[in-house]
């Protein structure tokens, strides 16, 4: 495993959670990737192997719900139209 392994996945579950279409699911998804992260800061050994597992298992989960995401695309949020 590389020592670069938690920011890559860190990283690419956050890229996957900005591509959700909806504004309610992708700030949802944004915040369980910062504290699941948070909580999980001083793992090591086979605790982090196991996390590491885990996170990848959610990356594929998310990549899924942004195809999904996609297909039925929903009505933009009063939210989102705030600049």
């Amino acid at each position: 495993m590389s020592t670069n392994a938690p920011l890559s996945l860190f990283r690419s579950l956050l890229r996957q959670a900005r591509n959700m279409d909806n504004y309610n699911f992708r700030e949802y998804a944004t915040r369980r990737v910062r504290v699941g992260f948070e909580n999980n800061r001083n793992l090591a050994g086979d605790h982090l192997d196991m996390a590491l597992r885990e996170g990848r298992e959610q990356l594929d989960i998310l990549k899924r719900q942004v195809v999904l995401g996609r297909l039925y695309p929903s009505a933009p949020s009063v939210m989102e139209s705030v600049e």
